[in-house]
């Protein structure tokens, strides 16, 4: 995610408004390494306005991530989980804690071998990975 100062520019040049949730919002993922899902980001909020809707919190998240200010990640087959680094990069999970880390090595794929005749032009990917963090598996061992 950029600045909070250009996200609300870029906000509001889509016509939304800059509500102090929609702001509270921005200030959770600013620089935020967790990963969290949108009950994650709703309980933080909750708790400084508890007027806030669930629906709310889910709107916005998929208007930012609509605006590429923040990636939607699947990998939980659980819930969707918003990282605000919109860099290229990988992610991996734990299976037993469900810990998101982010991993950012470059993995060379030969892209215009994977390209087929439906679908010709390939401009990225991101790879998932799952398995267990460190703690988790000394846990296990």
């Amino acid at each position: 995610m950029n600045d909070i100062e250009s996200v609300k520019k870029k906000l509001k040049s889509t016509g939304m408004k800059l509500t102090t949730q929609r702001i509270a919002i921005l200030q959770i993922l600013h620089n935020n390494k967790s990963h969290p899902t949108a009950m994650d980001i709703y309980k933080r909020l909750k708790i400084k306005q508890p007027t806030v809707s669930f629906t709310t919190v889910y709107n916005t998240l998929e208007l930012l991530t609509r605006i590429g200010e923040v990636r939607k990640l699947t990998l939980d087959f659980e819930r969707a989980h918003y990282d605000p680094d919109t860099s290229q990069h990988h992610h991996a999970m734990c299976l037993k804690c469900g810990a998101i880390f982010d991993i950012n090595q470059s993995f060379e794929l030969p892209l215009d071998k994977v390209a087929s005749h439906d679908f010709p032009k390939i401009t990225g990917f991101h790879i998932d990975f799952w398995g267990y963090c460190s703690k988790c598996n000394q846990e296990r061992s």
